[in-house]
């Protein structure tokens, strides 16, 4: 049977790590910006963990578990290399009903760690059957997807405002930048002038329109070097990655009259 997925928001709250190797090191600097409280119980620490207790971000007590650590802890992470510890760890843990990861054995433990990553506001988590190496590679290709503009991550309650300037022009339309892909991703409209790479317009999410404008008579005398797309979703004020001025313009007269 699968787990259920739950963003716990820890901030305040004691998390208890019993173990100080590399595990516990790996764990720990997710839960400090997650708000937590840490504690770790461990006759010794890593260098990087030494670090966080010396600037006062963890508290360490430097000895073996003992029963009663598990007190007024929100999650416990067991992360010893010792089986006989993470076990009794775990045994005072669901006595208490404090959910507890064992970071030995998957089937024994009443909570998994997720893979996890985020961009921008949005954050992945991923879970692979108790496989943690595949659970990262999946969580990679979704976050990569993500900050690339491959999925549709448009927001729906709160959309940003704003008018954005993309460059682009004849050519690869795999050079356009990662940033620019994103902006044409959440765009909800798109004016492109007519060397706008096709093939980045055909991406366009299907809730987005895009159009380009007629071809003025000025514009038909003068040789043209660049391609401008302009795209309506950029927070705050508009950003202008590549383009003249007259472009930037341009295109927020054309967000200004839809």
């Amino acid at each position: 049977m699968g787990p259920y997925l739950l963003g716990l928001r820890l901030s305040g709250r004691r998390v208890l790590v019993v173990g100080g190797g590399r595990v516990a090191q790996r764990r720990v600097p997710a839960l400090l910006e997650a708000g937590a409280e840490v504690t770790v119980v461990s006759p010794s620490v890593t260098p990087a963990l030494d670090d966080l207790i010396a600037a006062g971000r963890v508290t360490w007590h430097a000895r073996p578990y003992e029963v009663g650590d598990c007190d007024g802890a929100w999650l416990v992470q067991a992360c010893t290399d010792d089986r006989s510890v993470n076990t009794a760890v775990a045994a005072e843990a669901e006595a208490k009903r404090v959910w507890c990861v064992r970071a030995d054995d998957k089937d024994a433990s009443a909570a998994w760690t997720p893979a996890t990553g985020r961009v921008d506001e949005i954050s992945v988590a991923v879970t692979a059957g108790g496989d943690p190496r595949r659970a990262a590679g999946i969580r990679d290709a979704v976050v990569e997807a993500l900050r690339d503009g491959t999925v549709d991550a448009r927001r729906n309650r709160t959309k940003p405002v704003g008018v954005a300037l993309v460059g682009g022009g004849p050519g690869d339309p795999g050079l356009i930048t990662v940033r620019g892909r994103q902006l044409l991703a959440q765009a909800d409209v798109v004016v492109a002038d007519r060397l706008a790479p096709r093939a980045l317009l055909d991406e366009l999410a299907p809730t987005s329109s895009s159009s380009t404008p007629p071809r003025s008579p000025t514009a038909a005398r003068s040789p043209r070097r660049r391609s401008t797309s302009c795209s309506s979703t950029a927070p705050g004020r508009a950003s202008s990655s590549s383009g003249s001025k007259a472009a930037t313009r341009s295109c927020s007269a054309a967000a200004a009259r839809r």
